[in-house]
């Protein structure tokens, strides 16, 4: 339950126990995300972050969505980035990818970002044969996108 596991995370935090403290704030947070507290579980992730730990790929991953649930598509673009980045080798990092540029296309008008973060979806160590479908789709848009924008005068 929500109060046993704030239960906990406060025991750990009172015992200089940092390790199980950031156990309890990951339990806390995919509590949080599961029952659609998008707030509170944005909470545990500042926690989290701020004692030095980290969220696993998959629950960081749904946060992300939440964020982009909500309408905070610049915040979501960067956590999915950062999701990445810090793991390049799992399957999280890789949707993070897919749906950064989706974000990036649709929400934020950016398609060179779009383009560049669905490169690196197919540039991707991890496998993916069920995405190649949609990385290409998402590439034409983008150079679409890219071909179509006015070109700014100098």
């Amino acid at each position: 339950s929500e109060r046993a596991l704030m239960m906990q995370q406060e025991l750990h935090w009172r015992r200089n126990d940092v390790p199980s403290y950031c156990k309890a704030t990951h339990q806390l947070c995919a509590f949080h995300l599961g029952v659609r507290a998008t707030e509170l579980a944005l909470k545990d992730y500042g926690d989290l972050v701020q004692v030095g730990g980290a969220l696993p790929a998959d629950t960081w991953l749904k946060l992300c969505q939440a964020l982009e649930q909500q309408g905070e598509y610049e915040r979501a673009l960067g956590e999915y980035q950062e999701l990445a980045a810090g793991h390049p080798e799992e399957r999280p990092a890789l949707m993070a990818l897919m749906a950064g540029a989706r974000v990036a296309m649709n929400h934020v008008q950016r398609p060179q970002q779009a383009l560049n973060l669905y490169q690196a979806a197919a540039d991707s160590a991890i496998p993916h044969l069920d995405l190649d479908p949609n990385i290409e789709l998402g590439m034409k848009h983008a150079r679409a996108a890219l071909a179509a924008a006015p070109v700014p005068a100098i």
